[in-house]
């Protein structure tokens, strides 16, 4: 009787998994460019994100990784120029001594 209950409930949580997967997937579908657009940019700021970019930190090549996740952080709030040094003319000068 037990296992027919556990199973049972096994099943009911199955159906209930597919019936969640095809209704976001409708949602997904029947959705507007103003809701895509603002699903895009909530996965910018997501907690996820943010969590990997913290773990990603601290597993394999400290050095590089860490480098990696502050630019994407300057990235993200606009600290990042994206020009090249040619675009600052008194930077990119050699001082020529005569």
């Amino acid at each position: 009787m037990y296992e027919l209950i556990a199973w049972v409930v096994v099943a009911i949580i199955f159906v209930l998994m597919i019936w969640a997967l095809i209704r976001e997937d409708n949602r997904r579908r029947n959705r507007t460019a103003q809701e895509f657009e603002n699903e895009l940019v909530e996965s910018k700021q997501s907690l996820l994100r943010a969590g990997m970019l913290e773990l990603d930190k601290f597993v394999g090549d400290t050095r590089n990784k860490r480098a990696a996740v502050e630019f994407l952080k300057d990235q993200d709030e606009g600290r990042h120029e994206t020009g090249s040094k040619g675009d600052d003319e008194e930077r990119t000068q050699k001082q020529v001594e005569p």
